[in-house]
Formats: structure tokens, sequence, C-alpha cells
């Protein structure tokens, strides 16, 4: 399982991070153009302010799972940290537990009531307000980026339950990864 969840983080974080990285410095080059281009020679594409909006939206999506992955997406942590500092380490593991499942629910519901949205908009055709970026892909993005979130918490939810036995899940992994600002 520990190597199973080592190439899942790898694909989430590398392939798919760098992926998503891309598209966003894409974007935020195009947009610089746009705006340089505007005010130099008065020209803009009628399509690019839907260009950059939707593509860094579709980058934001593809994130979702490495963000979940480092535990850094929308967490409230302040009780779990609690109960962990005050030495009842297996209550804790048990709320997390439970707020991975709570996640993994929602996020299957979502893809499962998603897709059929997003089919439909790729049938219909579709397309941004300016009419020339079909709007299916910014869809599918936020769906296969709900999916890896489910996916994710669905091996955070193992690594929980064995921390509740007082277990180790993925040995070499940190309990907690830290994100400061």
């Amino acid at each position: 399982m520990d190597s199973l969840y080592k190439a899942w983080k790898f694909l989430q974080g590398t392939v798919i991070g760098y992926v998503a990285a891309i598209v966003f410095l894409l974007a935020a080059v195009f947009a610089c153009t746009e705006f340089i281009t505007r005010y130099l020679i008065g020209h803009t594409f009628h399509w690019g302010q839907d260009a950059v909006t939707h593509g860094i939206i579709a980058a934001t999506f593809l994130y979702f799972g490495a963000s979940q992955a480092k535990r850094s997406h929308l967490t409230l942590t302040i009780l779990p940290d609690m109960l962990k500092a005050s030495g009842r380490r297996p209550l804790a593991a048990f709320i997390n537990a439970v707020a991975c499942l709570v996640v993994i629910v929602f996020c299957v519901l979502f893809v499962y009531y998603g897709l059929p949205g997003a089919e439909r908009t790729w049938r219909m055709g579709r397309m941004t307000e300016s009419m020339i970026i079909p709007l299916w892909p910014f869809q599918y993005a936020l769906i296969i980026g709900m999916g890896m979130i489910a996916v994710t918490a669905t091996f955070q939810l193992y690594q929980e339950v064995l921390r509740m036995f007082g277990r180790t899940a993925y040995p070499g992994e940190p309990e907690d990864e830290e994100f400061e600002l």
C-alpha cells in the first residue's frame, strides 16, 4: 500500500502538479501579453479573457488532489491538534478519519452527479462567452480534480484508521505536512 500511495503522490504532485503549473504559467504569460498589446498597439484577442480565466481555473482544479495530499486543502485542525497535544492521538485520528470519509463521500457524489453535466456540455457544444473555446474541458478538469481528492482522501482514511490503533500506514511519511505562510 505504501508504494501505491507513493506512486499516487508522485503522479499528482509531480506529473499533474507540473501540468497545472505550466497551464497557470501560460495563462499568466498570455494575460501579460494581452495587457501589453492592448496598450501598445491597441489590439487584443476577443477570446483572450476567456482563455486566461478558464486556464487559471482549470490549473487550480487540477491541483486539488496534490493540495489534499499535503493536507493543505481546506482543513480545520484545531480539535485534532488539541487532542494530539493532550495525548489522545486515537481520538484525533478518529476525527480525521471521519473528516476523510466526509470528503470521500462529497467528492464521489460530486463526480457522479457532475459527469452527466459535463457530458451534456460536450454533446451540446457549449462554448465560453467568447464562443471560441469549448467549455467542457474545464468542467472535466473540475471533475478530475475532485476525483483525485477522493482517491487521496481514501489513502488518508486508511492512514487514519491505522493510527487509531497505534500503527503507521506509510513509513517515512510525515504525520502532518506543515504548511507555513
